[in-house]
């Protein structure tokens, strides 16, 4: 297939994809009070990882707050939607998916496999939510954000396909 794509267009089409994620969270809490992300308890996760070793941390909930989870979490899911864009664009040169909003909405569709099977279980809420309160309103969730974040890889790698190479 051959794209000519940088490292800057990566960063570029990973960091849109989450500002237009951020962005629909946003919309559904003002308008149907949905609350959007807490990108502090995916800090505090990461923090308790990196520090103690241990991936699964189920009471995270319940863990004392650190120091700029809040900051490290945005942190954390800005360089996670890049390492998304990295795994695009592999899939777009094996041909497997083009800057469609099509491949856009099945990559999206694809990626919610990630925090089903391992955030939420890393986090204590179980396979597919199943230890929350709403497994099915989490998991719904979790796809709707994920099919947006995938319509907005597309667009981004679309914006950035039209960009001339410097």
């Amino acid at each position: 297939m051959g794209i000519d794509i940088e490292i800057n267009d990566i960063l570029i089409a990973g960091v849109l994809a989450c500002l237009v994620m951020d962005t629909f969270q946003r919309l559904l809490f003002l308008i149907l009070n949905i609350l959007p992300s807490n990108w502090g308890m995916v800090g505090r996760w990461t923090a308790y990882t990196v520090t103690r070793g241990k991936v699964i941390n189920p009471k995270i909930d319940t863990l004392p707050a650190i120091s700029g989870e809040t900051s490290l979490g945005w942190l954390v899911h800005y360089l996670v939607g890049v390492g998304y864009a990295l795994v695009y664009l592999v899939m777009q040169e094996a041909g497997w998916l083009d800057n469609s909003f099509y491949s856009g909405a099945i990559f999206g569709i694809a990626s919610v496999a990630v925090p089903w099977f391992f955030f939420l279980p890393a986090m204590g809420k179980g396979i597919m939510a199943r230890l929350t309160d709403n497994p099915r309103l989490v998991c719904f969730l979790a796809l709707l954000n994920h099919f947006v974040f995938g319509l907005g890889m597309a667009f981004g790698f679309q914006i950035v396909a039209q960009v001339p190479a410097s």
